[in-house]
């Protein structure tokens, strides 16, 4: 093994021994917990029903570290599971097909490039809020970079804008109504009323729902909160809000069942 791939298995040990109560972001998921490595053989035949070879680093990382568990997002889907979900590119980008690999919450996933001048890079495919960009020149760039904000207690990167997605709209809606019932001016709630306001929404009071460009879900599925949407539960749990106000989500299809 290399000592790079060798630090990153100790690296991931030490996330877990540092966060015993699955705290972080998707820790409750992926539990810090690596799949087991995939063989040359193994590969080549997952390479062969992709019809394209896996960038190196993607293949060494599945071969050394582990194919598929804890990183980013709610962990890397198992790559030989992942590989009978193959997404076309957007119009315009410099991809063809790509592999979802991570799922990032709110129906979002991270795709590695098979092919082009962009094969290797990690994109973001939040074609439901309309972005689909790249966010890592590789895997291994986008997993290090995942280790060295949780070892310094920084949140993940959230890659979609504050307020893009659903639940921000959910809130923004339910708050709106409460300032019509008090008699308040759009974006006047505040102090005690904001907390009564938050207080009066119990756990799982808010469903995110999939849309039909989600990779892995169905549209309607249940799913879980993104990073974006997790910071902002974060920021106004000092108001009030419950952490636990969006009901659990349903995991991604491959970690559901072997894919057939």
């Amino acid at each position: 093994m290399s000592e790079l791939f060798e630090a990153v298995r100790e690296a991931v040990r030490a996330l877990a021994v540092a966060d015993p109560g699955l705290r972080r972001f998707g820790a409750g998921r992926h539990r810090y917990q690596l799949r087991p490595t995939l063989g040359a053989g193994e590969l080549d035949a997952l390479e062969h029903r992709l019809g394209a070879a896996l960038p190196d680093d993607l293949r060494a990382f599945a071969a050394e570290v582990g194919a598929g568990g804890a990183g980013p997002g709610y962990g890397v889907v198992p790559i030989d599971r992942a590989a009978a979900y193959v997404i076309a590119a957007p119009a315009g980008a410099p991809w063809v097909r790509g592999l979802p690999i991570i799922d990032l919450g709110c129906g979002y996933a991270a795709v590695v490039a098979l092919d082009g001048g962009a094969r290797g890079e990690v994109w973001i495919d939040a074609r439901a809020i309309g972005i689909t960009a790249p966010i890592h020149p590789s895997f291994t760039a986008l997993y290090l970079d995942w280790i060295d904000r949780l070892a310094h207690s920084r949140w993940p990167e959230a890659h979609v804008p504050p307020g893009a997605c659903a639940l921000a709209a959910a809130l923004s809606g339910y708050l709106g109504h409460c300032e019509t019932e008090l008699g308040l001016s759009s974006g006047t709630l505040a102090g005690d009323a904001l907390r009564e306001a938050l207080l009066r929404l119990g756990p799982g009071s808010i469903e995110i729902a999939a849309e039909s460009s989600a990779v892995w879900f169905a549209e309607g599925d249940r799913v879980d909160p993104c990073i974006a949407c997790a910071q902002l539960i974060e920021n106004l749990a000092a108001e009030g809000l419950r952490r636990d106000i969006v009901a659990p989500g349903l995991p991604p299809r491959p970690l559901r069942a072997p894919a057939l």
